[in-house]
Order: structure tokens, then C-alpha cells, then sequence
């Protein structure tokens, strides 16, 4: 039996379907907070089950009669992720599981890469290698979707694409090339005790992906390069708290600065430029580039300013 943990996520769900479509419902659980989430997976014959992360008694009957796990990480950055994977890894130890395939992140092996959301996937890794559980651990890259949804929507509105990043390159990998990898391991593939390395076809860095937001919405967009305190000094002023346990009344992100300004280091030391063939291993395709999800995206994406027009738009508006 598997079971997939977190389906109000897309990565979850997407995982969840194609498990659902490969063995059917009755070799299914599910699990979420939500009950509107819930009730859709029981409408269509799979065994839906409530799970709170913070809740371990709910974790233990979610997950008994299962065989693999599929652990998506938690949003909070910080002790108090720290605490919820703690609670999943030790309930699905005690409820019987016996494999865990859980969403970690790129250079959690490496002692020299670190920053706030690193050191939550090292601590999880290390749960579930002394668990006593066999595992497979995907170390993905940053998502590309983010890139083509978050980063470009604030780009274009704002007319800046801001980071610390420097010249740091990255292999953005799409969430649907991730789900697909997970599935497949999720069904027996891959080496058991194994991480693998999730990542998209290219390197590039933050002015890139500027540059082609800049190109496909036709905003005129500055690229800004900080260095960490200037970050700090920004997002402190837009009211950010340094970490995940501080005030986010008047913050317009649910993320502290920390999380952010280490991420962007991590990039600018070259710990995120790093390729590998495991989407088209695991899948028989190339996985996507994250061009091809802008040009799927931006139908969503705020307009440009006015009298502004993209060279796409004007030569190859067919393609989107």
C-alpha cells in the first residue's frame, strides 16, 4: 500500500494521480489537513485520511497499513519544521511503514552547503537514515514553476527582479518532472538508501531568468543585484521577520529574511549549479526548460505596462 502524504500540494496530488492511475484506489491512502481536500479523493474510491504534521497521534493512524511513504517536506522553515518531520518519520516508523521517499533538497549531502531551508532537509535525511526504514531521498533543485509564476509576476509588476545571487547559476526543475520521478520510485524503481539528484535541463542564473521574464512580457524589468545586507536591510523594511517563529502581520511573504538571504547565498556560491540526467532516467523524457513553462505561464502573468509589447508577442505568439 502507498501512501502519499500532503494531496492540497501539486507535487502530492500530481504524485497521487499517477500512483492512482498505475495500481488503482485500492492500493491508495492519501492524506491532508484539509477536508474539502479529503472528501474530493473519497469521491473517487481512495482511501483519504486527516494527517497534521503537528499532530503525531494523527500521523500514526494515518499511516498504518502502509508500505512506502511518500513524505512531502512542510512550508515553515526553522525548529518548527524540524518538529514536524520529527513527528512524521517517528509515526510512520512505529505504524509499520517500511520505505520512505521524501522531497529534500540539492547539496543536503554536502557539509560545505548550508542555509536555513538546507539545515531542515539535513536534520530530515538524518531522521530517516537512523529510522531504521529503508529510503530514497530526492535532492531537488529549485522549481522552475516558482521562476515562472512567483518571480515573474513581481518582476513584471514591480520592474525589478531583485536576489543576492550574483552570477550563481541553477538547474530549475519543473514540480511535474519531480512528481514524476517520485511516482516511479514510489513504484519500486531506483536503488533503495539512495538520494538522487532532481534537477531541469540547464543552468542559469537569476539575471537570466530575468532577462527572458523581461523578453516574454515585454515589461521593462532592472535587474538588481544585492549583497546580503542589503537584503536583510530590505526586507527588514518591508517588515520580514529574520526567521519562521517572528511577527508576519506585516509581512507581504510568508517567509523569514533568514530563509531567503541564505538561499540566495547558497545560489552565489554555485551549490544549486548542478545537472543530472534523473528526470529522463526515471521518466524516458527530457525534462522541462523552464522557457517552455514561461511560455505555458504567462497567460497568467500580470500585464506589462502600458505601451510596452514582447517580441514574443509580436513573433512568436503562436508558440504560447
Amino acid at each position: 500500500m502507498n501512501i502519499v502524504t500532503g494531496v492540497g500540494g501539486y507535487v502530492s496530488a500530481s504524485v497521487a494521480e499517477r500512483l492512482l492511475e498505475a495500481q488503482g484506489a485500492d492500493q491508495l491512502v492519501v492524506t491532508s489537513r484539509d477536508q474539502k481536500t479529503l472528501e474530493a479523493w473519497r469521491g473517487r474510491g481512495v482511501d483519504a485520511r486527516y494527517a497534521d504534521y503537528n499532530d503525531k497521534a494523527s500521523l500514526l493512524e494515518a499511516f498504518r497499513g502502509g508500505d512506502r511513504l511518500f513524505l512531502v517536506s512542510a512550508m515553515e522553515a526553522g525548529p518548527s519544521r524540524q518538529g514536524q518531520h520529527r513527528n512524521a518519520v517517528e509515526a510512520a516508523a512505529e505504524a509499520g511503514v517500511q520505505h520512505i521517499v521524501y522531497t529534500s533538497f540539492i547539496g543536503t549531502e554536502r557539509d560545505e552547503v548550508n542555509s536555513v531551508e538546507v539545515a531542515d532537509h539535513k536534520f530530515t535525511e538524518a531522521l530517516i537514515r537512523e529510522s531504521g526504514l529503508t529510503w530514497n531521498v530526492l535532492r531537488n533543485n529549485q522549481y522552475a514553476d516558482a521562476m515562472a509564476e512567483n518571480q515573474a509576476a513581481i518582476a513584471i509588476t514591480s520592474g525589478q527582479s531583485i536576489g543576492n545571487t550574483g552570477d550563481g547559476l541553477v538547474g530549475f526543475v519543473a514540480r511535474s518532472d519531480v512528481a514524476a520521478v517520485a511516482a516511479e520510485i514510489m513504484l519500486g524503481a531506483g536503488e533503495p538508501d539512495t538520494g538522487y539528484d532532481v534537477t531541469g535541463p540547464e543552468l542559469l542564473s537569476y539575471r537570466q531568468v530575468g532577462e527572458m521574464i523581461a523578453e516574454l512580457s515585454g515589461a521593462p524589468i532592472t535587474i538588481v543585484d544585492l549583497s546580503d545586507d542589503e537584503m536583510y536591510a530590505m526586507w527588514d523594511a518591508l517588515g520580514v521577520p529574520r526567521d519562521a517563529t517572528g511577527d508576519f502581520s506585516k509581512s507581504p511573504v510568508p517567509w523569514g529574511s533568514d530563509g531567503m538571504v541564505t538561499f540566495g547565498r547558497m545560489i552565489r556560491a554555485g551549490h544549486l549549479a548542478r545537472l543530472t540526467d534523473v528526470v529522463e532516467r526515471f521518466t524516458g523524457r527530457q525534462p522541462r526548460a523552464l522557457r517552455d513553462l514561461m511560455l505555458e505561464r504567462r497567460g497568467g502573468w500580470p500585464p506589462a505596462p502600458a505601451g510596452t509589447a514582447s517580441e514574443a508577442d509580436t513573433e512568436g505568439a503562436d508558440v504560447a
